[in-house]
């Protein structure tokens, strides 16, 4: 097996974006969850956006030169996420996985990002421990949730603007510990834009939704309020966020709202981590 390690292009994305949809339905199917991409169209989607993105390194497995696999780095300020990262599912076991990840774990080293994050599906023990022996810790597992949108509209709930992201970056630095600014200001126009809450005069959190998404509040109803909001005329297959386990008030409270599980992902990082403060919803992109 001749394995060579290119940077994807424009060209790779159909094969891609198929071996991503067949990577992860397979492991879904086999552990009985739904997988995170409905469609192979819906994974050509993302992907594609990953490898034409300037804030992205994007890597392609060639195995005999036919493409093989890909994985990803978004760089969107000074935290780098690590995915989705697939293999052909006859390939799986080979070591392409454990490649694509040195691949991407290289170049932050070479590029000098110190902090890097993924979310493991928990119940794929190989990815487990795979990532810990390449240096990962595990944070906290987060359950991956749906939620309930609010019969009412809550008039204290808007979407994100350009003037809005001082503010965003404060208070991401303040509870987040580190800057979210660059990822929530190329999300405005996206299919996920993010929403923020006011209360007298004052912005107390935001939050963008999908597996993509993360957001910080200063209280559980802060963040239950964003998230309902936030879902309003989504799909239920595609509403989807994050609330770490290790918060025990803001996990009963989307628990007594509705909000229904659909797995678990641990949280794991490379390089410096402080743990964030108030109520936090990471995200697959960068923790």
């Amino acid at each position: 097996m001749a394995l060579e390690l290119v940077p994807a292009k424009p060209e790779h994305i159909p094969e891609l974006g198929r071996i991503c949809y067949e990577a992860f339905k397979d492991l879904a199917d086999r552990h009985g969850f739904p997988t995170d991409f409905a469609s192979a169209a819906f994974a050509r989607m993302v992907t594609g956006s990953l490898v034409q993105s300037e804030s992205v390194y994007a890597v392609t497995a060639m195995v005999d030169g036919q493409i093989s696999g890909s994985n990803f780095l978004p760089v969107h300020d000074e935290v780098g996420g690590v995915g989705p990262i697939s293999v052909e599912v006859p390939l799986q076991g080979s070591g392409l996985g454990r490649a694509l990840m040195v691949s991407v774990m290289d170049h932050a080293r070479e590029s000098g990002l110190d902090k890097v994050r993924l979310m493991q599906d928990a119940f794929n023990v190989r990815s487990l421990a795979l990532y810990a022996s390449l240096g990962f810790h595990t944070r906290t597992p987060c359950a991956v949730m749906q939620p309930l949108p609010p019969e009412a509209v809550d008039a204290t709930i808007r979407p994100v603007t350009e003037k809005d992201l001082d503010d965003i970056e404060d208070l991401s630095r303040r509870l987040y510990k580190v800057s979210r600014r660059n990822e929530v200001a190329g999300s405005l126009s996206g299919p996920f834009r993010p929403f923020l809450r006011e209360r007298n005069g004052r912005i107390v959190g935001y939050f963008s939704l999908g597996l993509a998404g993360h957001g910080v509040a200063e209280t559980d109803e802060d963040a239950l309020s964003l998230v309902g909001e936030s879902s309003r005329g989504t799909p239920l297959d595609m509403a989807r966020f994050f609330c770490p386990l290790t918060n025990a008030s803001l996990y009963r409270t989307f628990l007594s709202a509705g909000c229904r599980n659909v797995k678990v992902m641990n949280l794991m990082t490379v390089g410096p981590y402080e743990e964030p403060e108030g109520c936090w919803l990471p995200g697959v992109i960068s923790g």
